[in-house]
Order: structure tokens, then sequence, then C-alpha cells
């Protein structure tokens, strides 16, 4: 810690010992989650390790789980006798206000219905067209076009900086319920040092392909299967500046998408088939990881299947 303004040890040299973590002192984050975890083993809840944010309790077959973002939490199940006891437990422990049904968190939209549960960032994303002044705007069919070559050029218009990294900034939050904007987010997330007028054009474009359908979201039906299969694809030496691959990969779990990303890879590939191959070993990845989290919630996959299509990749995270 730093002396506080105005202090004076007599010009002797020591430091602070801190007695208490005060909100907004980077140990304190550290300090809420520790004590909140051990606040949930106490109540007899396992803490998964395939997400440390997520804790589980089976009892008599039956399963409630709870997930947190760093005060806000999600409690859900099929136990209603435990998730009535764990609310009672942690306001017993913290001072925390039960909202009751899930219907918004952390800018997401939760609609539930005979159909399933629906998520969106509606909301968010007029906030934003409203913001950028796009809200009337002529909405386009795409993302991104085809074979657009984005690159950083001696000769390129540069323009506000600050302006590009918090437009991309908000565009990647977006991703977490429109994953047919993440090979388009993807490209235009490798310029943030350096943004150009031409890759502030594909951001535009972008927000102009969000008003064609800003309530557009992610569907989640009830299924007789937990069935996981895994999709990936590769766009071979796509990037014209150092010519690494991007990979791309979505999954499935009863039939329901849960993961996707497009991400460009760290080497470069020397032929199509590598490039192939570090894409499956991503998606494989994940596969792997979700049977370990189902695994951890009680649900045994009985068998997981992965289907690689090989072609370019134009957009990796589209369905």
């Amino acid at each position: 810690m730093d002396f506080p303004p105005g202090y004076s040890n007599g010009g002797k040299m020591g430091v602070c010992r801190l007695r208490k973590y005060l909100y907004g002192v980077k140990q304190s984050p550290c300090a809420w989650f520790r004590r909140f975890t051990h606040a949930m083993r106490k109540n007899g809840d396992y803490q998964s390790h395939s997400d440390h944010t997520l804790f589980v309790k089976q009892r008599n077959g039956k399963v409630t789980a709870l997930i947190i973002y760093v005060i806000d939490m999600i409690i859900t199940g099929d136990d209603s006798d435990e998730i009535v006891k764990l609310e009672k437990n942690l306001s017993a422990e913290f001072e925390m206000k039960s909202l009751g049904d899930l219907k918004y968190f952390l800018g997401v939209e939760v609609a539930c219905s005979s159909r399933g549960i629906f998520l969106s960032e509606s909301k968010y994303v007029l906030d934003l067209l409203k913001e950028t002044g796009m809200l009337g705007c002529k909405p386009v069919d795409t993302s991104i076009v085809e074979k657009h070559y984005l690159g950083i050029y001696p000769d390129q218009e540069p323009v506000d900086k600050g302006k590009y990294q918090r437009l991309v900034g908000r565009l990647i939050y977006l991703a977490h319920t429109h994953p047919d904007i993440a090979y388009a987010i993807n490209v235009v997330s490798q310029f943030m040092h350096s943004p150009s007028m031409d890759h502030m054009v594909v951001v535009t474009r972008i927000l102009a392909y969000l008003k064609s359908a800003p309530g557009k979201g992610i569907l989640y039906k009830n299924s007789s299967h937990l069935r996981i299969e895994g999709f990936t694809d590769v766009d071979w030496a796509g990037d014209v500046t150092d010519r690494r691959s991007t990979s791309g990969y979505f999954t499935f779990v009863g039939g329901n998408l849960v993961t996707w990303r497009s991400k460009k890879q760290n080497v470069v590939s020397r032929s199509s088939v590598e490039a192939e191959f570090r894409g499956m070993a991503h998606g494989i990845c994940e596969v792997l990881w979700l049977r370990k989290l189902l695994g951890g919630l009680g649900f045994k996959a009985k068998e997981a299947s992965s289907a690689i299509r090989t072609g370019d990749c134009k957009e990796p995270g589209k369905t």
C-alpha cells in the first residue's frame, strides 16, 4: 500500500500493514472469494475444478448449483429445499438480496417459456446503436465481407484509438449471445493497438448487422439426451500480415449451442493439414472440458462425438 497523502513518519522508511481488505484494494477480491468459498464448503458444496466459480451440491439424486461473478450469483437446480437452505445460510453470512426468478444478469436478458430458455442482449444492442448514432442506419446481411484482406499497412489512415477500443470492447461482450459475430469481432480486435479507417468501417458494418435483428439470441430447449458434439474449422493462412490461420469451433450439449470461439492460431502452419489439426486440438479440448464439467454436475455423458469439416472458415462462429 502507498502511504496516505499528508502522512509523515519522520523521513524513515517503512510499509503499511494491511489489517482490513477495503473495497477497491486489489487484494479485496481474493479475500472476498476466499471467504465466500469457505462459506460454501461449510454448507457442504463442492467447488468445481473445471470452473472455480461454480459450486455444486448433490443430495438424494438431486443437484443444486451456484455460480458467482464478482458479487452477483445464480442459484439453480431441482432441489428446492436445498436452494432455500442455501439462501438462508448465505444471508446469515453476507448481506445479500434475492431478486427472485432469473430475468436479467450482467446485461443478458433471460426469458423462460414452454419452448425453453431464451438468452439475448437486445437492450444492450439498442443502447449501443443509440450511443453510436447507428439506430437509424441501413441494416446489412453479413457482419463482415469475404476476402476482406484487413491488416496493418504503412499508408493506412488512422482513427481515434480510444473510440475504436471502446467500441470493440463493447462488441466483444455481445459475443456472449451472438455467435454469428464471433469471427468478425476476432478480426477487428486484432488491430486495437493501431486502428485505421478500414478497420473502423468493419466495426461500423458489425453495428449495421446488429441493427438487422437486435433481438437475436440463443434458445435452449429441453432434450432427451446430453450428447456432446463439437465442430471445428480453420482458415489456412488467412491473415495477410503474418500468414497465421484462424481456428473456429462450436459445441453442442443435448442439441443446444453452449460454447463457441474464433481465434487466430499462435504459430504459422506450413500446410492446411497442420492448420486443421491445430483447430481440431482446440475443439477436442473444449469437448473434454465440457465432459468434465457435466460430470461434476452429476451428468455422465455416455458418448461424445466430434465432427470435423475441412475447408475455408469464413465465419467460424456463424450458425
